[in-house]
């Protein structure tokens, strides 16, 4: 990749990450205003689209991390969840890992949510999974923040070579 590449990718994951921050606002507005009483169905369901969209974010993320710098996305019915994987994965001579595995298995949570807001009726989410995430997705967040943060300062440095 030339500098003006690498550099338009910085661009658009830190673009991502102001979109991941709006998200991350509303849930945790949510898991304030939900801390005393529990959500309706509607509110429920409002929730549980922003958990997806959480990690649908940060897939996005990921997914342009492997196309942009050639690694490519996995295949067959589990890639997403060989995405995730390979982002906490060294790989010699072309990257380092985007996230610690530490934050991969906090996404993973995320992950399989979303797997279930795709694949599951409404009637079917419930506010104990939800109220979980919702109490874990401050350290999920801070932890992706802060690695997708080291990974652009990689970025940055091979756009200067």
């Amino acid at each position: 990749m030339t500098g003006s590449e690498i550099r338009r990718l910085t661009t658009e994951i830190q673009a991502e990450l102001s979109e991941l921050a709006k998200v991350e606002a509303v849930l945790d507005e949510a898991d304030a205003q939900y801390n005393e009483r529990t959500p309706d169905f509607l509110e429920l369901s409002g929730i549980a689209l922003n958990l997806h969209a959480f990690y649908s974010g940060a897939e996005n993320l990921f997914r342009r991390i492997a196309l942009e710098l050639g690694e490519g996305l996995p295949s067959g019915g589990g890639w997403h969840s060989q995405l995730l994987r390979n982002m906490a994965l060294e790989i010699p001579q072309l990257r380092p890992r985007v996230i610690t595995p530490e934050t991969r298995s906090k996404l993973g949570e995320y992950l399989r949510f979303r797997h279930l807001v795709r694949h599951a009726y409404g009637h079917e989410l419930g506010w104990e999974r939800i109220r979980g995430l919702l109490d874990n997705l401050g350290a999920a967040y801070a932890g992706f923040v802060e690695d997708v943060g080291e990974f652009l300062h990689f970025l940055e440095a091979v756009a200067e070579e």
